[in-house]
């Protein structure tokens, strides 16, 4: 009998056990999930997924998102500070980016102060920063590592107003 009793506990401690993992394992599929669908709502989920990982909170993932973008932005910048005389599109994309610093800036506070319409107009402002640094560049027929920064941020700030309209 005593035999019979200690099956029946190993039973239910593997069962139990069992549960508990597969608890754990059920979290962890949906938190992913949830993160997923944050970037799935993105333009270019490739570049939101890395910068809003483990992050399921639109207000948080908006955060991260500008946080990068703000140091991307300011690397831009220095970089079309060296280049900036003699060339009139990295004039104008020196001019769009030092807007951009800004502009995130001001996004950055009003997360903290919980106005989604503020951080909605500043982000706009963002994406036509960058634009305008891109369209620089079109006009004049040139392709250099600027452009493609600004290229690049382009799309990462598109992703971050999307995923600022995603704040309750």
């Amino acid at each position: 009998m005593a035999g019979r009793d200690t099956f029946q506990l190993r039973f239910v401690a593997v069962a139990a056990s069992a549960a508990v993992l597969i608890f754990l394992v059920s979290c962890q599929v949906a938190e992913a999930s949830r993160m997923m669908n944050l970037c799935s709502h993105t333009s270019y989920p490739s570049l939101c997924r890395p910068l809003v990982k483990r992050v399921t909170s639109p207000r948080r993932a908006t955060h991260r998102t500008i946080q990068a973008l703000e140091a991307k932005t300011k690397l831009a910048l220095a970089e079309a500070a060296r280049f900036k005389s003699g060339n009139q599109a990295i004039a104008t994309c020196y001019a769009t980016l030092s807007d951009a610093v800004y502009n995130l800036a001001s996004a950055r506070k009003s997360i903290r102060k919980r106005n989604v319409m503020g951080i909605n107009t500043f982000l706009t402002a963002v994406v036509s920063d960058y634009g305008a640094c891109v369209d620089a560049f079109i006009e004049t027929n040139q392709v250099n590592t600027v452009q493609n920064v600004a290229v690049d941020l382009r799309k990462i700030s598109s992703n971050c107003l999307t995923l600022s309209t995603l704040i309750r």
